[in-house]
């Protein structure tokens, strides 16, 4: 009995697909609306989806850029600090640790705010305002281990 079901003949399915071409031509409008309605459908999928794709890579990309920074207090010696930074890559969820000098964060802090007027910056030329300002910025490997591992550095 299923054999009957599934089987097809062949003259069958060709006066099938006459019939179609057939009521596809005598309606032509009622068809030319369904393949335009069809073709928005399909045009707004892929616009969405392209968007979803779009975020998703932009906040996967900014997960990746976001890094915690370690400050030092006063006062602290550079043997110290390179401890704390031996301390802070020991931890499994970091993948990079970066260190920016005082030095280094003082050109940065001219380059963005007296692009301009270089002259205001040279008003501190023998004294740098960020002296103590030396840092690492921690890199992790998933956002969502974040605050462990800023409970970590702060137990540091």
């Amino acid at each position: 009995m299923w054999k009957k079901v599934f089987t097809v003949k062949f003259s069958s399915l060709g006066y099938c697909i006459r019939q179609g071409y057939k009521n596809i031509w005598r309606n032509r409008m009622f068809s030319a609306a369904s393949i335009l309605t069809m073709s928005a459908c399909i045009f707004m999928f892929s616009v969405f989806f392209s968007i979803l794709t779009n975020v998703n890579y932009i906040i996967r990309d900014l997960e990746e850029e976001v890094g915690i920074t370690v400050l030092f207090n006063e006062g602290i010696s550079d043997a110290e600090i390179e401890d704390i930074g031996a301390r802070i890559r020991a931890i499994p969820e970091v993948t990079e640790v970066t260190f920016t000098s005082a030095e280094e964060a003082w050109e940065k802090f001219k380059e963005d705010y007296f692009a301009d007027n270089p002259e205001y910056a040279d008003s501190f030329a023998s004294d740098n305002p960020l002296a103590n300002s030396a840092s690492y910025t921690v890199h992790v490997d998933q956002i969502e281990n974040q605050t462990a591992v800023v409970s970590q550095i702060q137990k540091i």
